[in-house]
């Protein structure tokens, strides 16, 4: 498969880039911005989240329906997500569409009307959004943890906001926080597929070139926060995150860092998912995952149990973990989880929208093109003798847990290591 990569940088640091693959099927193409929850005020909690919803309520030349109509005749798939980081538009489609497609993004990102009716409208969805997560332990659990993990900073609030937060927005907060945020500076344009890069920065460079320069205030980073959070509810199940701080996505440890979470419990041959569900039985969920910001990270354990198995998860959990952190690592398992990444990397590199995310992701952190050939020889650089070194250094940290079920704290029995550290 031939890549050529493109990348052009205006003047008020809008960055257009773009993987041109010649002969492929679809063209994916995202408006990336470096802002989310975490760049917001207490007050102005969800407002990301919320801006990413009224992009698509109408702009001063489509309404709703109509970019809906318009986007359904393209066939195509278009999505949006905010993240604690990022806000991205996006959507995939045939080549010959993407002239046709970029036009109706750029018009939904610059030329939002932010009706006051549909702004009111628009709290009620997002309130039953906020109910969703309420709704559901699994998700409800990742909120608690991120709450009680972050503390007071920004990071550990929640990305839909709350709604004492969201009811207040008007369309003046919402306009004045756009201009404040969405500069220049902080957009990448990505794309990738069957394209050319000429035709692609004569459709954008007019209209993104208007975009203010100015930077936006740099990212505090959080200090985390160890200890026990209880959070009683009526359920059938305990749910419990066990976490600890690692470096973040730009650190070089982050190879390291996946690897370890995949050995942990990142696939179904990991440690936990085979000694706490298939041999144990005590848990049908149960996972390892990195949440990996710019400056910082995470590190979190996920089951569901039965509250009479809850302290013996949890023991199998912080064995594992010791195990690791002491170099019992066989090579059979460190290259099979090895390979596990590999793969996964190669395999998405088949699609454009993972391709289309790279380029953009890359560019935010890094502030260059990353081939995947590249990212591979890191991998295949990667030892066993250096996990034990990574583990115990993240695990100096002593853990957070947060419980939610139908447990109090006084009736919890925890292993030691969780009350003084491992």
């Amino acid at each position: 498969m031939k890549v050529r990569f493109h990348k052009m940088q205006l003047s008020n640091g809008v960055r257009i880039l773009s993987e041109e693959i010649e002969g492929f099927p679809t063209v994916s193409f995202g408006i990336w911005v470096n802002v989310g929850s975490r760049d917001e005020r207490p007050k102005e909690n969800g407002i990301t989240h919320f801006i990413e919803h009224m992009l698509f309520k109408g702009t001063e030349h489509r309404s709703a329906l109509e970019i809906a109509k318009e986007m359904d005749r393209l066939g195509g798939y278009s999505n949006a997500f905010t993240s604690r980081e990022n806000t991205c538009l996006h959507a995939k489609v045939l080549p010959e569409d993407l002239p046709e497609l970029v036009e109706l993004m750029i018009d939904l990102f610059l030329h939002s009307r932010f009706d006051p009716e549909d702004i009111e409208r628009e709290k009620q969805i997002i309130r039953q959004e906020i109910n969703m997560v309420e709704d559901s332990p699994e998700e409800l659990i990742h909120e608690l943890f991120g709450q009680f993990f972050w503390g007071n900073e920004a990071l550990g609030r929640p990305v839909l906001g709350t709604w004492e937060t969201v009811s207040r927005f008007d369309r003046k907060q919402l306009k004045d926080y756009f201009k404040r945020s969405y500069t220049g500076p902080q957009v990448v344009v990505a794309a990738a597929g069957d394209l050319d890069h000429k035709d692609l920065l004569d459709l954008i460079k007019p209209h993104f070139s208007l975009l203010p320069p100015e930077m936006r205030p740099p990212r505090k980073t959080p200090k985390p926060r160890p200890g026990l959070g209880v959070y009683e509810k009526d359920l059938e199940q305990v749910h419990f995150v066990l976490g600890v701080p690692t470096p973040g996505a730009t650190s070089e440890q982050r190879y390291a860092a996946m690897l370890f979470n995949t050995l942990l419990g990142g696939n179904m041959s990991s440690r936990l998912f085979q000694e706490i569900r298939e041999r144990r039985g005590l848990a049908y969920a149960v996972y390892s995952y990195l949440s990996l910001y710019e400056d910082i990270g995470v590190l979190g354990v996920y089951a569901a149990v039965e509250k009479k198995d809850l302290k013996e998860a949890l023991e199998v959990i912080l064995r594992e973990i010791k195990a690791l952190i002491a170099g019992k690592i066989l090579q059979e398992e460190f290259e099979a989880a090895l390979a596990h990444l590999k793969s996964a990397l190669l395999l998405s590199s088949d699609n454009p929208d993972t391709r289309m995310t790279r380029l953009a992701r890359n560019e935010i952190l890094f502030k260059r093109y990353i081939p995947y050939e590249e990212t591979l020889q890191r991998l295949r650089a990667l030892t066993p003798e250096e996990l034990p070194s990574f583990a115990e250094k993240i695990f100096r940290h002593r853990p957070a847990l947060v419980v939610l079920g139908p447990v109090q704290e006084k009736d919890l029995e925890l292993p030691a290591e969780l009350l003084f550290g491992l």
